[in-house]
């Protein structure tokens, strides 16, 4: 194949190289490729020429590099489900973790409510016909003498029991087709969805959490601005404390179940911490049996 510095600069990235730096080596790279007199040269060639210039940036960079080089040659597809209350940024997380690693498969567990909404009508499954924050207004069966926090978390577990289904459905079909797949969504629940019992496949599981109050709000002012208003804001500041009792929830569930929860007010530092993760598992010798 010709050499692309393109690509070689996304497999730098992925091994943490800043992106302009990761350009620059790959520039280098290119520049000794044209240099050698043979018209073609092996990989393995290529690989050391990459190596001997990573270890002039760092250590770090080289074990990187060698680790993600493994991941792209798994003979089994990346389960990747990530899980968080609204306004977490699961879904940039998600497209930029894809983008990197070359996934197209990338399902919100909202279409797949979206998709179940039109199969049953809103009599027989009422909770599933509302946002994750308001499907206590869908229960019909009450708690004993419930506060509307507990009546908002029944709620969304309800929702979230119905979603389950489909969002297994959607991982059994990826490993079955062997295509490696992002899902993510409010109802990636730890023990509702069970993609770890996949053994065709290495999965990661993570929940995303913003634990200051005040950094999650701003997360819906930026939406609101990003959408041009589409998004309703003032509906998600007004259903704020739904939100925050169904992060509590998904926060306690991930640890009880063992999933890793990720600080995500920085998203820069969570897209790195979930990567490193990502490289943990899928080139542990543990990863053969999830």
């Amino acid at each position: 194949m010709p050499f692309s510095k393109g690509r070689m600069a996304q497999a730098l990235v992925l091994a943490g190289a800043d992106p302009e730096r990761a350009y620059q080596i790959a520039m280098r790279i290119e520049r000794e490729v044209n240099a050698t007199a043979a018209e073609e040269i092996p990989i393995d060639q290529l690989h050391g020429m990459v190596e001997d210039l990573l270890r002039e940036e760092g250590p770090d960079l080289v074990s990187r590099y060698h680790g993600w080089r493994e991941v792209l040659r798994l003979d089994r597809p990346l389960m990747l489900l990530i899980g968080g209350a609204t306004g977490t940024g699961k879904s940039t997380l998600a497209t930029e973790i894809a983008y990197r690693l070359g996934i197209s498969r990338i399902t919100s567990t909202d279409v797949i409510r979206q998709a179940m909404r039109a199969f049953f009508a809103q009599e027989l499954m009422p909770a599933l016909h509302y946002s994750s924050f308001d499907a206590a207004d869908g229960v019909k069966i009450p708690l004993p003498d419930p506060d509307d926090e507990d009546l908002a978390l029944y709620g969304f577990i309800q929702q979230a029991g119905q979603v389950a289904v489909g969002a297994n459905a959607v991982v059994e079909r990826a490993v079955l087709e062997g295509l490696p797949t992002v899902v993510e969504g409010i109802h990636v629940v730890p023990g509702l969805v069970t993609a770890d019992k996949h053994a065709g496949a290495v999965v990661v599981q993570v929940m995303l959490t913003v634990s200051d109050e005040e950094v999650h709000q701003a997360h819906f002012f930026t939406r609101g601005t990003d959408s041009g208003g589409l998004r309703a804001m003032d509906r998600y500041l007004r259903r704020f404390g739904e939100i925050r009792r169904i992060q509590e929830y998904l926060v306690a569930r991930a640890e009880k179940q063992g999933w890793p929860v990720v600080e995500s007010a920085d998203p820069a530092q969570a897209l790195l911490t979930v990567m490193d993760l990502i490289l943990e598992r899928a080139t542990a010798r543990s990863a053969a049996v999830p």
